[in-house]
């Protein structure tokens, strides 16, 4: 044996073909990078495995939860790890597992699979749970009860994957949700689903959630009945980020067509105009109102007074987050820019400028600047339009994803002066 350890800690790393003797002289020797390497190998022995899921080494402990030759029994000693890092790897490991694993795996270890599932789905953690919710949110060979623990979750970045995909959630259980969840983003993620039926269309349509009803819009998929589109545009008036998903819309009727124009700016009537199959009235229609816009409608005055209003409340000390967030979910993008320039202290003109980069770093970035909270920052970059994959998120629901270093280096990029 002597010489065997001898021989082992000669070498650079484990040999190719790895015996259970090179395995054993790792645990007994406590070389630690030769235990790091020993616990990513594949064809380590499980007994080592499981022995090495308590090493004091985290990374050690890192490599065995993302280790897929980590036997189940080692798996569960690792899902009540203190360090987060090692139940984030696990969680991604054992919940790839669950698609398919009714033909691959036997009954007793299924059964174990599956309560681990559970378990990390239950996590304190807001990462781990959102972990095991994108592995699993396509799949139904998952207990139904799973899947709606993590659809009614409190952070939106782990209910947000099976709300969108998962096939175990009916209409009448999303439609049950949206009425009960006061989690931001859950009828948006709904709202984005392959599949969505009238009456789910008509309670996202009723609830008026800006963010929602504009997935609703352009999810191609999604068919609206007549009265419910009738019901949007009546409420997408005032509205102004419903005015372009409502234009871009497809397929509208000529009636519908024509209501839209009557509100909607210029540029998007014109949109509306190089639209196929037009009628002869709906195209008369649409230049009158083009001309209209030309020679000056009654819009500026009302921006004028809605800027007029943001600015009295920043000298009232009352532009706050709701204020803030007001303005962003009903798209007013000027009055937007003109809150963060008051809040910051910088020209209009630079706010301006980041807001038309969409970067979502930077705005986010000016958010914090002003004062205002992470999800003020989300609503005012879904404002922008960025796109859903892009948006910058908040970590652990509330807090700004970015340290303070990152956001002054986002800020000097645009020539704002950093947040001491």
């Amino acid at each position: 044996m002597k010489n065997l350890l001898k021989k082992f800690f000669s070498w650079r790393s484990l040999p190719r073909e790895l015996s259970y003797e090179d395995s054993r002289a790792v645990l007994e020797k406590h070389n630690q990078k030769a235990r790091r390497e020993l616990a990513s190998r594949k064809d380590a022995p499980p007994e080592v495995l499981y022995h090495l899921s308590e090493d004091e080494m985290l990374d050690v402990r890192i490599a065995v939860a993302a280790n897929p030759s980590t036997p189940i029994q080692a798996s569960e000693i690792l899902a009540d790890d203190p360090e987060e890092q090692v139940r984030m790897e696990l969680a991604r490991r054992i919940s790839r597992l669950v698609p398919g694993a009714d033909e691959t795996l036997q009954d007793d270890l299924l059964e174990r699979v599956v309560a681990l599932v559970e378990k990390l789905a239950a996590d304190k953690l807001p990462r781990v749970r959102a972990i095991v919710a994108e592995e699993i949110k396509a799949t139904s060979s998952v207990p139904a009860r799973i899947v709606k623990k993590l659809a009614y979750d409190a952070e939106i970045t782990v209910a947000a994957p099976v709300l969108e995909y998962s096939p175990l959630l009916s209409d009448a259980d999303l439609m049950e949700l949206i009425a009960e969840s006061a989690v931001d983003g859950a009828a948006e993620a709904i709202a984005r689903r392959a599949e969505v039926g009238e009456d789910l269309v008509e309670t996202i349509a009723r609830s008026m959630d800006v963010p929602a009803v504009t997935a609703l819009l352009v999810n191609s998929n999604v068919q609206i009945r007549e009265d419910t589109l009738d019901l949007l545009i009546s409420k997408a008036i005032d509205i102004e980020a419903l005015h372009e998903p409502l234009a871009a819309r497809p397929n509208l009727s000529m009636r519908a067509i024509r209501r839209i124009a009557s509100f909607v700016a210029r540029s998007l009537l014109e949109d509306l105009l190089s639209r196929e199959g037009l009628d002869p009235e709906t195209q008369k229609q649409l230049r009158d109102r083009v001309m209209e816009r030309v020679e000056g409608e009654d819009g500026g005055e009302k921006l004028d007074a809605t800027l007029a209003s943001v600015r009295k409340a920043f000298e009232a000390g009352k532009l706050d987050n709701p204020s803030v967030t007001k303005l962003a979910d009903a798209g007013e993008k000027e009055c937007l820019g003109m809150a963060l320039s008051l809040l910051v202290g910088e020209p209009v003109k630079k706010i301006s400028e980041i807001m038309d980069a969409r970067s979502p770093e930077a705005i986010t970035a000016v958010c914090w600047k002003a004062g205002l909270s992470m999800r003020t920052a989300l609503a005012t970059q879904k404002a922008l339009h960025i796109k859903h994959t892009d948006l910058l998120l908040p970590k652990d629901g509330f807090e700004y994803p970015l340290d303070a270093p990152k956001m002054n280096l986002q800020l000097d990029f645009f020539g704002i002066r950093p947040k001491k």
